[in-house]
C-alpha cells in the first residue's frame, strides 16, 4: 500500500481529493481478483466493520466467504478485547446456519484457542475434544493459519512462530471436503487478513509480503506454496457451465416452435408449463429425441412411458416443439426448459453383469444410462462416469411405479426418495434394494422393480459434483427467513431441493425464471401445479441462501434437505447479483 491514494496515474492530473480515509483503507481487490471477507450472510449475530474484515463476536461464529476444497491456503487474524477466542476452520460445505450461536455441531471446527489449547468438533455431531497444543495468545498477537487440504494438515502460527500441525487434519470435521475460516469468542474483536491488508485496518504497519503466486499483502510471509484466499488463486475450471447446462424460458405459441438460446444440442430435456397445471415432461437422447421420439416421462407421475410426441427435433442451439401440446407449447403459456449435455446417442458399456448404453459427459459429471433389468439380486450395471455417482434418478419405462432418487447424503442404496411424491426418506422399500453405495464404475442392483425389473427397460440419470459447475450436498433448516447459507463454489443457475425427514414437495429454482434476487419462482417436480412463490432463495456468487421461513419444502427448523445445483458462473469469475 502507498500514500498516493486518489492520484491519477494517467498524467492528466485528474486527482481525487481524499476525505476521511487513509491509505491503509486501500485494498488489493480489483474487478479481476477479489479476496475473501467475513460473510455477514452466514456468520452469526455480530458487528461487522472495515469492509467485513473486522468482526465483533457477541456469542456467535464468523465464517469466510471463500471455501477451500483443494490445495494450500493461508490467512492471518489478530484480536483485541479478547474473551475465550477461537481461530480456525469449519466445514462450509454442509450449509452454514447463521442462528447457530455457539453450537458448531452442524459444521464442526478445529480451532486454536486463546489459552493455547486445540479444540476439535466433528461436523454433523459427535463429542468435542480439547487438548494442549501451543502457546497462549492475547491482544495484538497475529495468528497465522496454514491449511493444506491435499495433505490433510492444519498448522497455526503465533507471530510467525509455528505451533506445529494439529492432531487432526481438516478431514476430521468435514464430510463435504470444503473448508472455511471460523472465528468465535463472546465479545472478541477479530480483524482478518486474507491477503488484502497487512495493516489490519491501520492497527499494524503494513509489511507487503506476498504468497507464492506473488499475490497479496501479508504481515508475515506465508509458508512456501501456501496461497492467499482470493479468486485469482482458485483453480481454473475444466467445465464451462453454459456449454453443459442451461435453463431457457419461452412462451408457447400453439404451433411448431423453434426454441433457441440453449447454447448446445441438449441430450436431456426437462420441460414444464409454468402458467398452468400440466405435467413435467422429461426426454433424453437414449429414449429418442426428434420425430422418432417414442414418448415422454412425467416426473409428477409414476406412469409408464407415454406415446405422445412433444419434441420434433433438436439442434446445436435448442429444440423444436410440437404444436398444441399443453405441457410444452400451449398458446400464451410461460414454459421453462432445463437442458443438459451428455454425449449424443451413447455407446455400449459392458462393465456390469447387465450391459448398458450410456451417453456420458465425464467433464460435467453427468451420465444417461439405459439398460434392461434381469430381476436378479446382485446384478450390476455400468454408469460410464469417471467417478462414483453422488445422486441418481431412476425410472422403469415399462411399468407404473415411483421415480427412485438416491443421494449420497441419504446413506446407502436402501434409502431413497421418490421424485413423484412428497414422502420422506424411504428405507428398504419392498422388495428391498441393497445396502451398498455405487463404485467408480458400477451401480449394484437389487430386485426392486424400479431398479431391476425382469425384462423391464430402465432409464437412469446419474450425477456427481464437479468443482465450479455442479454440487450435490445437503443442509439443515432453521425455520426463519435468515436461513442457511449453502456454499456451492459457483453462482447457481438451477437448484433442486427436497426435505428428507418430513413429507413435502420437491422444489426447483433457476435463473431464467428469476433473474433477480430473491429467486421466488418455484416449480415442484412431484406436482403438475403451476409456478408458485413458496420456496424463496437468494442466488449468490458462491452459493445460495434460503429465505423462506418455517417451510418443510426448503427450511423447516431442524429438517435435513438434500440438493443438487448447477452453475451459471464459477465463483472464480462470478459476481453477486
Amino acid at each position: 500500500m502507498s500514500n498516493d491514494l486518489g492520484l491519477d496515474r494517467s498524467g492528466n492530473n485528474n486527482n481525487w481529493t481524499v476525505n476521511n480515509i487513509s491509505y491503509v483503507d486501500q485494498m488489493l481487490d480489483s474487478p479481476t481478483n477479489n479476496f475473501a471477507t467475513i460473510d455477514p450472510l452466514s456468520s452469526g449475530a455480530g458487528v461487522f466493520a472495515e469492509g467485513n474484515l473486522k468482526y465483533t463476536s457477541t456469542a456467535d461464529t464468523g465464517v469466510g466467504t471463500l471455501g477451500i476444497s483443494s490445495g494450500k491456503a493461508y490467512f492471518e487474524v489478530t484480536i483485541s478485547s479478547t474473551s475465550n477466542s477461537h481461530i480456525g476452520i469449519c466445514d462450509i460445505g454442509k450449509g452454514i446456519n447463521p442462528l447457530r450461536g455457539g453450537n458448531w455441531s452442524d459444521h464442526g471446527g478445529i480451532t486454536y484457542k486463546q489459552n493455547g489449547d486445540q479444540y476439535r468438533l466433528p461436523a454433523g455431531g459427535g463429542s468435542s475434544t480439547t487438548a494442549s497444543y501451543g502457546a497462549s495468545y492475547t491482544n495484538g498477537d497475529i495468528i497465522g493459519v496454514a491449511l493444506d487440504v491435499d495433505n490433510n494438515t492444519i498448522k497455526f502460527y503465533k507471530n510467525n512462530v509455528s505451533q506445529g500441525n494439529t492432531a487432526q487434519g481438516p478431514s476430521f470435521i468435514s464430510s463435504s471436503g470444503v473448508y472455511s475460516i471460523m472465528i468465535y469468542g463472546g465479545g472478541t474483536v477479530f480483524t482478518a487478513n486474507f491477503g488484502q491488508d497487512s495493516s489490519f485496518a491501520g492497527a499494524k504497519t503494513s509489511q507487503g509480503n506476498q504468497d507464492s503466486n506473488d499475490i497479496g499483502d501479508f504481515y508475515y510471509t506465508p509458508p512456501n506454496l501456501f496461497l492467499s484466499l482470493c479468486t485469482s488463486n482458485l483453480p481454473d475450471v475444466d467445465v464451462v457451465p453454459s456449454k453443459n447446462f442451461n435453463a431457457v424460458a419461452y412462451t408457447g405459441t400453439g404451433s411448431n416452435q423453434v426454441v433457441t438460446g440453449v447454447g448446445f444440442q441438449p441430450d436431456f430435456l426437462w420441460l414444464k408449463n409454468r402458467s398452468l397445471g400440466y405435467g413435467h415432461k422429461l426426454f433424453d437422447v437414449l429414449r429418442g429425441l426428434g420425430s422418432a421420439n417414442p414418448g415422454s416421462l412425467s416426473s409428477d407421475a409414476g406412469d409408464a412411458e407415454g406415446t405422445f410426441n412433444y419434441i420434433n427435433a433438436v439442434s446445436n442451439d435448442g429444440f423444436t416443439t410440437v404444436s398444441q401440446q399443453y405441457s410444452t407449447n400451449n398458446p400464451g403459456s410461460a414454459i421453462v426448459a432445463w437442458n443438459w449435455k451428455a454425449n449424443g446417442s451413447g455407446s455400449s458399456n459392458t462393465a456390469g453383469s447387465i450391459n448398458s448404453t450410456v451417453s456420458v459427459n465425464n467433464d460435467a459429471g453427468f451420465s444417461i444410462v439405459s439398460y434392461t433389468g434381469n430381476g436378479t439380486a446382485g446384478a450390476t450395471v455400468g454408469h460410464g462416469l469417471s467417478k462414483a455417482p453422488e445422486m441418481w434418478i431412476i425410472k422403469n419405462r415399462n411399468a407404473s411405479g415411483d421415480w427412485v432418487v438416491w443421494h449420497k447424503d441419504l446413506g446407502n442404496q436402501t434409502k431413497n426418495l421418490y421424485l413423484d411424491a412428497t414422502a420422506a426418506i424411504q428405507t428398504e422399500p419392498p422388495p428391498p434394494g441393497i445396502a451398498t453405495i455405487p463404485s467408480s464404475t458400477l451401480v449394484s442392483l437389487g430386485t426392486f422393480p424400479q431398479y431391476n425389473g425382469n425384462n423391464q427397460n430402465i432409464i437412469m440419470y446419474a450425477f456427481h459434483s464437479v468443482d465450479g459447475y455442479s454440487k450435490v450436498g445437503s443442509y439443515t433448516g432453521n425455520g426463519v427467513t435468515n436461513g442457511p447459507f449453502v456454499y456451492t463454489g459457483f453462482r447457481p443457475a438451477f437448484v433442486l431441493t427436497k426435505v428428507t425427514n418430513a413429507a413435502d414437495d420437491w422444489s426447483i429454482a433457476d435463473y431464467s425464471r428469476s433473474p433477480n434476487n430473491v429467486a421466488d419462482k418455484s416449480l415442484r417436480p412431484n406436482s403438475v401445479a403451476a409456478e408458485d412463490s413458496a420456496a424463496d432463495i437468494d442466488i449468490l456468487s458462491n452459493g445460495f441462501k434460503v429465505r423462506q421461513a418455517d417451510s418443510h419444502r426448503i427450511n423447516y427448523s431442524g429438517d435435513t434437505f438434500i440438493y443438487i445445483a448447477f452453475a451459471e458462473t464459477p465463483f472464480k469469475y462470478s459476481n453477486a447479483r
